[in-house]
C-alpha cells in the first residue's frame, strides 16, 4: 500500500499545479461623468496617436488582459455604426502616471511594449452598446512593476454612421490621456496631456490563485496521513 500513499501525495501536487485561472473584469473609471463622453480615439475620424495611462492602484495584483471594453451609456449621438479604419493597439508597463504623463508619445512607452490588436473596428451600433476589442495577443500586467499604458495608433478612420461618444471620467486621480488637438496628429510626435481624464475602460482578465506554502504543506500532511490510515485498514 505504499503506492497508495505516494499517489495521494502526487495527486495533491498535481491538483495545485493545475488550478484554473480566476476570470473577471476590472473596470477603471467608474462612475462615468453623467451625460458626457469622448469620441477620441475610437468613436470619430481621429487620425494619429492616442495614449491613456491607468495607475497601478486600480489593479489588485498581476493579471493577464484578454480584451478591452469601452462603453456608450451616457451620451446618445444617434450613431448607427462604429468607425472604419485601422487601429493598432499596444500595452506596456510605464513609469508615467496620471499626473506625470509626458507630452511626447514615445517617452511614455515602456520596454515591454506589446502590440495586442491591429485591425478594423467597424460594426453596427446602437446607444448602450459596448465596444469589445478581443486581443490577438493577451498582455500580462503586474502593477508592482509600474502603471499600465494603452497606446493607440489610428489610420484611415472615418465615421460613416456618426460619431460615438464613449463614457469618460473627467475628474479623477488615476487616469490621464495624451491626444492630438482637432483629431489629427499630422505627423507630430507630441500632443496635449489631460490629467485626471480618461475613457472608462474594462479589462477582461485572468489571474492564477496560488496557495500559500504553509497551506499546501498542511494539506499534503493530511493526505499522507489519510494514505497511511487506508494502508492500515486494508492490511488489517
Amino acid at each position: 500500500m505504499k503506492r497508495l500513499t505516494l499517489s495521494v501525495t502526487g495527486f495533491c501536487l498535481l491538483l495545485f499545479s493545475a488550478l484554473p485561472a480566476m476570470a473577471g473584469t476590472v473596470v477603471v473609471g467608474l462612475p462615468a461623468t453623467t451625460g458626457e463622453g469622448n469620441c477620441f480615439p475610437f468613436g470619430c475620424s481621429y487620425s494619429g496617436e492616442y495614449q491613456q495611462v491607468y495607475s497601478a492602484s486600480q489593479f489588485s495584483g498581476p493579471v493577464t488582459i484578454s480584451d478591452l471594453e469601452f462603453y456608450n451609456t451616457q451620451y446618445d449621438s444617434g450613431a448607427t455604426a462604429m468607425n472604419s479604419g485601422t487601429w493598432d493597439i499596444s500595452l506596456s508597463t510605464t513609469s508615467a502616471d496620471w499626473d506625470t504623463l509626458s507630452s511626447t508619445f514615445a517617452s511614455n512607452i515602456g520596454s515591454n511594449n506589446t502590440e495586442v490588436f491591429s485591425g478594423n473596428l467597424y460594426q453596427s451600433w446602437a446607444f448602450g452598446d459596448t465596444l469589445t476589442i478581443d486581443l490577438t495577443t493577451p498582455f500580462t500586467y503586474n502593477p508592482a512593476n509600474g502603471n499600465l499604458l494603452m497606446d493607440v495608433e489610428v489610420s484611415g478612420a472615418t465615421a460613416p454612421g456618426g460619431s460615438i461618444f464613449f463614457d469618460t471620467n473627467y475628474e479623477n486621480d488615476y487616469m490621464a490621456r495624451l491626444y492630438c488637438y482637432g483629431g489629427s496628429c499630422g505627423g507630430s510626435t507630441t500632443g496635449a496631456v489631460d490629467t485626471g481624464i480618461g475613457l472608462v475602460t474594462g479589462f477582461s482578465t485572468t489571474t492564477a490563485t496560488i496557495p500559500e506554502p504553509s497551506s499546501l504543506l498542511l494539506l499534503l500532511s493530511g493526505l499522507t496521513t489519510l494514505g497511511g490510515f487506508l494502508r492500515r485498514k486494508i492490511t488489517s
